[in-house]
């Protein structure tokens, strides 16, 4: 079962070790304010493919659409891996 989200993307990172390939990148959204103890924005991290950098490096920051997919974290955690991703805002001020 996939999720549909739109959120703020401030960074998209990757990493080619041993022919391993893949990437990060780093949303941001409001906090919905069913916790007491935190404040301001919410900040995740999804796991995407190697070339997802490309797709935003012109763009970031942006607003981007972004459906992902549940999968199993470290330590039994829940994490989500980016099916596909798609800026909504211009490209990013030089």
């Amino acid at each position: 079962m996939n999720i549909n989200m739109t959120a703020d993307v401030i960074q998209a990172s990757r990493y080619d070790m041993d022919g391993n390939k893949g990437a990060s990148i780093y949303a941001t959204q409001k906090t919905d304010g069913s916790n007491p103890d935190r404040a301001g924005l919410e900040l995740m991290k999804l796991t995407c493919d190697y070339g997802v950098v490309d797709l935003l490096r012109d763009f970031l920051p942006c607003k981007c659409e972004i459906v992902a997919q549940p999968t199993q974290g470290a330590g039994q955690k829940m994490a989500f891996k980016v099916v596909s991703i798609k800026p909504l805002t211009a490209k990013a001020a030089a």
